[in-house]
Parts: C-alpha cells; structure tokens; sequence
C-alpha cells in the first residue's frame, strides 16, 4: 500500500492543476468557460493568469474583453490599474450596449482594485457633460466603484463622496450619500463626525430624493450600531 501523502502537498498539487486547468480555458478563448472560471482567479491570483488577462482586454470581442476586467478585478492587483484605464479610453468613444457592458465591467473592475490611485482614474470620469443618458449611466457606475473602495478602507473615496453630497445631480448626491452609509455598516462607530454631520444636514434637502436618501442612511447606521447615528435619528424622528 502506497502511503499517503502529505496534506500540504495534495493540496499544493491540487492548486497547481486549478491553475493549469485555467489557464488552458484562457488560452482557448471560450467566452462561457472564461466567465466560469472568474471565482478561481480571484481565489488563486496566480502570476501566470496576468499575461493572458493583458492579451484578452486587447482582444477585438467585447465579451473576452469584459471577462478580462472583471477577471482583473477579481485579482485585485493595483498593476491592472493602467491597462484598465487605457482599454477604457479604447471604449468609450464607442456607442451601444456592449459597448457600456464593457465600460461597466471596466469601472467595476477598478473600484474592486482600489485604493487611492483608482479614484485618481474614477475621479476625472465624473467631470463628463451629464448631456447624454450614457454619462449619467457612467457616473452611477462611478459612485458605486467609490463606494466599493470606501467599504476597503479607502479615505480619498469617502472624501469624493462626501463632495458628489454637494453635486448639482440630485440622484447622484442620493446615491453618494447611500454609499458613504455602507462604507461603515462594518465599522458604525468609525463613522467621522464632519460625515454624520453632513448627512443628517441632508435630512433637510429641499430635494425630497436627497433627503430620503439621508434619513434612510442615516437609520441603516443606527441599525447597525452607530451610536451618534442613533442619537440623531431619535432627535430627527422625534422619539
């Protein structure tokens, strides 16, 4: 009887066939088994995925190449950050649905890499003419991302969303301020005062959007245990 074999090596091997059986589905190309095998990237994060995720966020089909920037997003890795942004230069002059799928994934794909250098890319898509209803698709997509870096932990996220509270765009102010609640659900009590300040301010919008949006917010920290939170809301609800 053979004997068995160290629990460390089995499970090396077996990672190491994981990460073979991935990148034999990269290099084939196959868009349903690309998006199939997008967990295990973000499990494995293996070096060798980065050549092949590089070469198909280049490739001509659409799908390959949203698979690639939700892929590179899964991996998390702040060298991504470039190629991300230069592929969405590539996109954004183009019109259609495929076209925002891919912006989509790409602005995803950026908020989940995070940090301070992913909102110096996110920051500047903000500024475009809110004219057309892809822009203000776009800009959505941008706060969601900020918010996704601001629940990492990532202070120049939350200090954007707190100045997007102040934007012209009432559905974006609404939208800022619901993310800047989550990014503490986690953390109620680290909550900075000059936030919660602001959002109960909030409560009193004329914009009946903005101001819903800050009463819910500011319930939801108190739900979760933020103690000013719960002061305030008492105080605004009356109780």
């Amino acid at each position: 009887m053979n004997p068995k074999k160290p629990r460390s090596k089995r499970k090396t091997q077996y990672c190491e066939e994981t990460i073979l059986d991935c990148i034999r589905v990269l290099e084939s190309g196959d868009v349903e088994d690309l998006f199939e095998i997008i967990p295990r990237i973000g499990v494995l994060r293996d070096a060798r995925f980065h050549e092949h995720l590089l070469a198909l966020l280049r490739d001509p089909d659409y799908k390959k190449r949203e698979f690639a920037a939700y892929a590179m997003g899964a991996m998390g890795g702040k060298e991504f950050l470039q190629p991300l942004q230069e592929a969405f230069k590539k996109v954004e002059r183009s019109r259609g649905s495929a076209e925002e799928e891919l912006q989509l994934a790409i602005i995803e794909a950026i908020g989940a890499v995070g940090g301070d250098e992913a909102v110096k890319l996110l920051v500047p898509m903000l500024k475009r003419p809110e004219s057309s209803k892809a822009n203000k698709k776009l800009r959505k997509w941008i706060v969601e991302s900020l918010g996704a870096i601001g629940q990492q932990g990532g202070e120049r996220s939350l200090e954007t969303l707190l100045e997007i509270t102040e934007h012209e765009d009432q559905n974006l102010r609404a939208l800022a301020i619901s993310e800047l609640s989550v990014a503490f659900w986690h953390r109620p009590n680290e909550l900075p005062e000059s936030y919660l300040r602001r959002i109960h301010e909030l409560t009193k919008d004329q914009n009946a959007t903005v101001a819903e949006s800050a009463l819910s917010a500011l319930q939801s920290l108190a739900d979760v245990g933020c103690r000013s939170a719960e002061k305030l809301f008492a105080k605004r609800s009356g109780k």
